[in-house]
């Protein structure tokens, strides 16, 4: 099949996440079953229109804003009639496809954006899309369609979409083999240092810890526009001596600290599914996090780590005290953890994508039949 995607950002954008992970990550392993694919996604400096990576073929057109205008010429110019099936990553602005493509439309819905707009973007766009949001997705509602989670698919059967398949992400890191926890009971933040990710909150809940445990230590790894503001915070409670700010980390990098670690603490507004949540577990280490969507699926209480109250700061750092002051008890929950993640795979989540699309094809094709039948 020839696959054309469309998502905001690729692999390479500097501010690349989860969602992006995502994609790559399926793209690759539908490439390795002998799919073709290309992805459309935004310019941002440095980067050049056209590029393969692990076997996908890459066209960028626009700017951050300017390609969400220009979507219709892109299809034009590089996708009508050579594609068989087009999947829209949405990241809360659409691309609208519907409106102007011919192939078969599946929207992959990360999660409903709501409160994040305003974390992510300027007052006049965020307020627009907060308020229309419902309104923009409501032209999928007929689409199959995909979501990371149950959390998101509840959302999209809210506002009348009926046919949601759920296709789990997974962890593409592995615990590197010798290395070990750190001696000293060690708290890590990884991701995108944005307001939407609260990682303030993982920095309070560390300096409540820290009154009871005072040989912690936390790590933060990520970078974003938050990151002068947070380390001011750390001089503010007076734990800056123990937080040590990585920025953004390679791969290698990535699996090295959060093997070290003990345990994540995650305290987002809302995740499409927590992708992060599984590549710490992979290292053997749980996460605690808020009981918000997405999270409340890729975290499972007892088995790869806890959910605590939405916004209960204090609720975290107690948490997080109670398993590093039980050593049986975190390596218990730390290889629970690790075989958590073991139970999703990039392998198994393309072929389910395979199986849709060969559903969604084959219900174009017996409706052309009976469109080409004499009236």
């Amino acid at each position: 099949m020839r696959l054309a995607f469309f998502n905001w950002r690729d692999i390479r954008h500097p501010m690349a996440g989860g969602a992006e992970v995502y994609v790559h990550e399926i793209l690759r392993a539908l490439v390795a079953r002998g799919h073709s694919a290309t992805l459309f996604s935004s310019r941002f400096p440095g980067s050049s229109e056209r590029e393969a990576i692990d076997g996908i073929e890459h066209i960028r057109f626009g700017g951050r804003y300017s390609m969400y205008a220009t979507a219709a010429l892109c299809y034009r110019k590089h996708i009508r009639g050579r594609f068989d099936v087009i999947v829209e990553s949405v990241n809360g602005v659409p691309f609208f496809t519907p409106l102007f493509a011919n192939e078969p439309i599946i929207p992959l819905i990360h999660q409903l954006t709501r409160e994040n707009w305003y974390s992510a973007l300027p007052f006049p766009v965020a307020f627009a899309g907060y308020h229309m949001e419902d309104a923009m997705l409501r032209i999928y509602r007929r689409n199959p369609s995909v979501a990371p989670s149950p959390s998101t698919k509840s959302d999209l059967e809210k506002l009348g979409f009926h046919d949601v398949r759920i296709i789990y992400g997974a962890a593409q890191v592995e615990r590197p083999a010798g290395i070990t926890k750190e001696s000293a009971p060690t708290l890590i933040y990884l991701g995108r240092l944005t307001k939407s990710k609260r990682v303030d909150h993982a920095l309070r809940a560390f300096s409540s810890l820290r009154k009871k445990m005072p040989g912690a230590v936390m790590w933060v790894a990520g970078s974003g526009p938050e990151e002068a503001r947070l380390r001011a915070l750390a001089q503010e409670l007076g734990i800056a001596p123990s937080v040590s700010f990585f920025g953004k980390v390679s791969e290698g990098r990535k699996a090295e600290l959060l093997s070290r670690a003990h345990i994540m603490l995650f305290p987002a507004v809302r995740e499409g599914w927590g992708l992060v949540v599984l590549e710490a577990n992979a290292c053997g280490t749980p996460a605690i996090g808020y009981d918000v969507p997405g999270l409340r699926d890729s975290i499972r209480n007892g088995i790869n780590g806890h959910l605590v109250r939405d916004g209960e700061i204090d609720s975290m750092a107690e948490k997080a005290l109670s398993l590093l002051s039980e050593p049986g008890l975190l390596g218990s929950l730390s290889s629970s953890s690790a075989e958590f993640a073991r139970g999703f795979s990039w392998e198994k989540s393309a072929g389910e994508y395979e199986a849709l699309f060969r559903e969604v094809l084959g219900r174009q094709s017996k409706k052309n039949i009976k469109d080409d039948r004499p009236k």
